[in-house]
């Protein structure tokens, strides 16, 4: 019996160190996407020319090399007209340094609205009114050359963002509007990183050009393009969006919320750091961005 007097009270003396680590609250699934994507990835503004070079080469990879959209380049660049008046931006794979993606945002040339989509493809605009040029006034924009290199394609939806305990948990919450283990987070951090520019800008209305399925995919997260033409063959079938950044931001999935926010902050100082000179605007006035002189190939 003093035996068994002993066992009870080492258990009730242990009680103090064990109740924290039983009671403590676990990481809720927006802490765990959050940890997971910022301890492999950092997110880059291409503010210099070494930088920008990484989107270019990430670009002739994805659309030259592997999906063949492009003419091979000899620079290994792919590069046009429309980069001379574009943010780009990147993902850091920090394991091994590799652009693991990236994504741009056009931006209108001073007293005109002409964006690529409506250079190209305005007859396919449903209305004259939803063109770009007619919303210059409102601050508009273009997203467009997403990449994403093979190897981190199939990585995306190989890698477990959640440990397999919570996962196991998760799959069994019928709360939960999407499958976590399909979660495209490389495609979703770009989109996120694009708005983000997009809010710094003062932009209103963001144009993307892009497969129904993919729109499809970003609504499942909460992320809305809305059409506003008829889908169009061009090397595939596409369609014409418009988002609207703070909408975005606003009816965004309560799961990715903190995730949007993460992002934002991230890049916020690059943000701030974009020299005065690379821009030129008033109130409602579009932004020019001025480049160093460099070789341009029209798309």
């Amino acid at each position: 019996m003093s035996k068994f007097n002993h066992v009870v009270s080492q258990k009730f003396n242990n009680l103090p160190a064990l109740l924290p680590s039983m009671f403590a609250k676990q990481p809720a699934i927006d802490e765990e996407i959050v940890r997971f994507f910022f301890s492999r990835y950092q997110l880059v503004v291409a503010n210099d020319e070494k930088d920008k070079d990484v989107s270019f080469k990430t670009r002739h990879k994805v659309y030259c090399e592997e999906m063949k959209f492009e003419q091979t380049r000899a620079s290994s660049l792919e590069v046009d007209k429309y980069d001379d008046r574009a943010v780009n931006c990147y993902i850091k794979h920090l394991p091994t340094g590799e652009c693991a993606g990236t994504i741009r945002l056009v931006l209108p040339q001073h007293g005109s609205g002409a964006l690529p989509l409506e250079d190209k493809f305005s007859d396919a605009f449903s209305c004259s009114s939803l063109l770009p040029s007619n919303l210059v006034s409102d601050g508009v924009c273009e997203i467009s050359r997403l990449a994403v290199p093979r190897e981190f394609r199939v990585r995306q939806f190989k890698t477990k963002v959640l440990p397999s305990e919570k996962l196991a948990k998760v799959k069994q919450n019928k709360n939960l509007k999407f499958n976590i283990e399909q979660l495209p987070y490389l495609s979703i951090a770009l989109y996120l990183m694009a708005t983000s520019v997009c809010l710094h800008l003062n932009m209103s209305h963001a144009y993307v050009l892009m497969e129904p399925k993919l729109a499809r995919r970003m609504k499942a997260f909460g992320i809305h393009f809305n059409e506003v033409g008829e889908a169009i063959s061009f090397k595939g079938q596409r369609v014409p969006y418009r988002l609207s950044p703070t909408t975005l931001v606003s009816e965004l999935s309560n799961t990715l919320k903190r995730f949007q926010q993460e992002v934002h902050q991230s890049i916020q100082p690059s943000l701030n750091k974009m020299s005065v000179d690379a821009f030129t605007s008033t109130a409602n006035v579009p932004f020019v961005i001025k480049r160093e002189e460099r070789v341009s190939v029209a798309a």
